[in-house]
Parts: structure tokens; C-alpha cells; sequence
């Protein structure tokens, strides 16, 4: 009898300490998945917290150009100085103007002269394209449209219409146009008269193809 309750004391005390370490050891586990949870949540939390704040910075310091070069190609619509509206595919742009186009005409807008953009439905595309154009002044896509004999119409910066006709020359700061019906080549008994422009006057220019 003795032997077997010596037995029972040593198998309890036993038992005691396992279930003893065993509780203690589920505490700490407890604890420090609950520690460990905590350390992740705060770690998402500021992680957001970056995110949302790179978001502001990257919005508030973005710039005309790299924007509107995301839609390069896509078809914008525009609202230019005097009311004029615009629907048109983008093509290359500068600092200070931008190209469009349709199958009928092309048009170089000076940035002065653009009010507002109706943007594509959905999200803007998120890298900027590279596209031509960014180094090319105003006056060189003027003597594109020289070389190119284009029939021409000059707007100026409030969107008043100044003249139609072909560009003769296009100087550093002016133009001259040959006045015409913009659907007749000129000729030198048609042309009523020759007006010289200064390109800080124009608006825009908008060539027309003729079929």
C-alpha cells in the first residue's frame, strides 16, 4: 500500500509539472501570436499610410505634359479659348503646345490657348508613353506644315479666326500667310492679301486635307 501511494505522489507531481509546463508554454504561444498579429496589423497600417502619402505627394507635384502624354494616341476632347470644342486623336506634344489629329485635319494648339480636357472613361494609363515632340519648337511644326503646302486656318489666343490661306514663311516669331479660300490652292490673283502674324498671337493652327 505505501509502494503504490508513493507511486500515485511521484505520477501526480509528474502530471502536475507537465500540465504546469505545458499551460505555461500555450500562454506564451498565445501571447506572442497575439504580439506578433499586432506587429503586422501596425506594419499594413503604415505600409497604407506610405501609399496613401506617395499618392498625395505623386498628385500634387504632377505636371501637364507627362500627364497628358499617357493618353497619347487615345482620342481626347477638348475646349479651346472662345468656346471652339474639339474631338481628336493626341499626337506629339511640347511644353507648349500639343498636336491632334482626324482623318479631315490636324491641329497645333498652343497650351495658352487650351481651357479644359474631357479624359477617356476608366483609369489613365499608368506609365507616361514617350512620343515625339518634346524637343521641337512651335515654329518647326509650323514649317512642317509650310513644307506640306497645307491649307491653313490661324486662330488667335481668344479663339477669333485671323486667316485662312497657305503659310509662305515662318520666321523665328512670325508667320506670313497667303489669304485664300481654304478649299483653292493659291494662286497670286486669288490671294486678296498677305498677313504677317507674330506666333505669340496665334491660338492655334488647324490644317486642313483636302479630298
Amino acid at each position: 500500500m505505501f509502494i503504490v501511494t508513493l507511486r500515485d505522489r511521484f505520477v501526480n507531481r509528474v502530471t502536475q509539472k507537465c500540465l504546469f509546463s505545458y499551460s505555461g508554454r500555450m500562454r506564451w504561444d498565445s501571447l506572442f501570436d497575439d504580439l506578433e498579429a499586432q506587429l503586422a496589423e501596425q506594419s499594413r497600417a503604415q505600409l497604407r499610410e506610405e501609399i496613401a502619402e506617395n499618392i498625395r505627394v505623386e498628385r500634387a507635384t504632377a505636371e501637364l505634359l507627362p500627364t497628358l502624354m499617357r493618353f497619347y494616341g487615345h482620342e481626347l476632347s477638348l475646349r479651346l479659348a472662345g468656346g471652339t470644342e474639339l474631338r481628336a486623336k493626341l499626337g506629339p506634344c511640347a511644353t507648349d503646345y500639343i498636336c491632334l489629329e482626324t482623318e479631315q485635319a490636324q491641329w497645333v494648339i498652343r497650351s495658352g490657348a487650351i481651357e479644359s480636357f474631357a479624359l477617356p472613361p476608366g483609369r489613365a494609363p499608368a506609365v507616361e508613353r514617350r512620343a515625339p515632340g518634346r524637343s521641337v519648337k512651335f515654329s518647326s511644326v509650323l514649317r512642317g506644315l509650310l513644307r506640306d503646302r497645307a491649307r491653313c486656318h490661324v486662330f488667335g489666343r481668344a479663339g477669333s479666326s485671323m486667316a485662312e490661306g497657305t503659310l509662305t514663311q515662318v520666321a523665328k516669331d512670325f508667320l506670313i500667310i497667303l489669304v485664300h479660300p481654304r478649299d483653292e490652292f493659291a494662286r497670286a490673283q486669288q490671294a486678296s492679301t498677305q498677313l504677317l502674324i507674330p506666333l505669340d498671337a496665334i491660338g492655334w493652327v488647324e490644317a486642313i486635307t483636302l479630298s
